[in-house]
């Protein structure tokens, strides 16, 4: 799974630089494009590529839930990051969305169905289909 505590670093990070920073949601889709990038050509060696996006992209999420942040906004900015960070890790950026919904779903199925399908309604609005794909992933987790 986390070997590196990816999760527990993005969420720290998140906590201590977007307290308080007006746009949030941008700020942490910056961060999980640097992030992702690193966990992912630092530690393909020793762990897969789907558990480092998974886990920093549930950091995230999980951060800025703490911060009472948009949860909707937020997702769809890490979303939008995952082509960046696909031409600079040489990695399908499908799988990388699918990878980071898997780290978006938990969290913010633990913020509500309200959340959920607020999350739900702003992916599918910005990645057409890709709302589908959130949702089946919430439903397999059992959120």
């Amino acid at each position: 799974m986390d070997d590196f505590n990816l999760e527990k670093l993005a969420k720290e990070i998140v906590v201590e630089r977007l307290t308080g920073v007006e746009d949030a949601p941008s700020g942490a889709g910056e961060v999980a494009r640097l992030i992702v990038t690193k966990a992912v050509t630092g530690t393909q060696a020793r762990q897969a590529p789907h558990d480092s996006v998974v886990a920093v992209c549930r950091g995230l999420m999980s951060g800025m839930l703490l911060l009472g942040k948009d949860l909707p906004a937020t997702a769809v900015a890490i979303l939008g990051q995952m082509g960046a960070v696909a031409a600079d890790t040489n990695q399908d950026p499908a799988e990388l969305m699918t990878w980071a919904i898997e780290g978006l779903a938990p969290v913010a199925s633990i913020a509500g169905r309200q959340t959920r399908d607020a999350v739900e309604e702003a992916i599918e609005a910005a990645f057409m289909g890709a709302g589908g794909v959130f949702s089946r992933t919430c439903e397999a987790a059992g959120a």
